[in-house]
């Protein structure tokens, strides 16, 4: 659940390259980020102060991949089922569940729980906002902040017809723990680090996995159709989509992800 979880905590949990943007407590204009009137109105308040008193800004560079608009949307907008194709390949202690239609509760397992909702959902821009927690397993650090997340998207053809997907990923993080002042002395450089690193990672764990899905499609819809907590309408357009995207020389075996596997960045191979 990068892209959900992952992406949120800054990729929830978990991710855009060194020369994007990350900011600190820079006065931003929400609506300058944000169509702010696209928002219900109990929401606006709280993503406005979000925006405009983050303690950490990050502005991931742009990504473009190959990938149809149907399978990209698929894996954007349900972060139970992007979670199942990853576990399958990886030993990850991240845990989620779906509470509503658009609001979902997550934990890594190493201290950081989160429960996020999504405001926006459209082809072109989704809105996350999360509540983060973290407790420090072996210290007395508890760390609670607010954290609203932006995925920009483009669609596109190349000269071959071959769809694209171009997409940028911003986040803002407002700390609410008391003490932060304090603690943001030896924190912050870590925490900015993080931020690099999640956002990036956020951004290339959607492409990965796409990729993974045209390539193994057998071995995506099974896992898919194995989630129960999945409802059966998803699983049912998840199998559609996959057939329409399937290529002739799509393998009927399953991903094996080499190297560090919690990376977006592991290699993987033909198994």
């Amino acid at each position: 659940m990068r892209l959900g979880l992952a992406m949120l905590t800054t990729a929830i949990l978990a991710g855009m390259a060194p020369t994007a943007e990350c900011g600190i407590g820079r006065h931003i204009d929400p609506a300058q980020v944000l169509p702010m009137d696209q928002l219900q109105a109990q929401h606006r308040e709280i993503v406005s102060e979000v925006i405009r008193d983050h303690t950490f800004h990050r502005q991931g560079e742009a990504e473009s991949f190959p990938c149809s608009s149907g399978l990209y949307l698929s894996l954007v907008n349900e972060p139970l089922l992007t979670l199942a194709l990853w576990k399958d390949l990886a030993d990850s202690p991240v845990q989620a569940r779906k509470l509503s239609a658009d609001r979902y509760q997550g934990d890594d397992g190493a201290g950081t729980t989160a429960t996020w909702d999504f405001l926006i959902r459209t082809p072109r821009l989704h809105v996350l906002l999360a509540y983060l927690n973290y407790a420090g397993p072996k210290s007395n650090t508890r760390i609670d902040a607010r954290v609203v997340l932006v995925l920009r998207s483009g669609y596109y053809r190349e000269v071959n017809k071959e769809p694209y997907i171009q997409h940028s990923v911003e986040i803002f993080v407002k700390v609410d723990s008391k003490g932060w002042k304090t603690l943001a002395r030896t924190a912050r450089p870590l925490v900015e680090r993080i931020l690099s690193d999640q956002v990036d990672e956020a951004g290339k764990f959607i492409s990965l996995m796409s990729r993974l899905v045209v390539t193994y499609p057998n071995w995506a819809v099974q896992v898919a159709a194995n989630q129960p907590a999945i409802d059966e309408p998803i699983r049912g357009r998840f199998r559609e989509i996959v057939a329409q995207d399937r290529r002739p020389n799509a393998s009927p075996g399953r991903p094996m992800v080499m190297a560090n596997s919690s990376s977006p960045d592991a290699d993987t191979r033909r198994r």
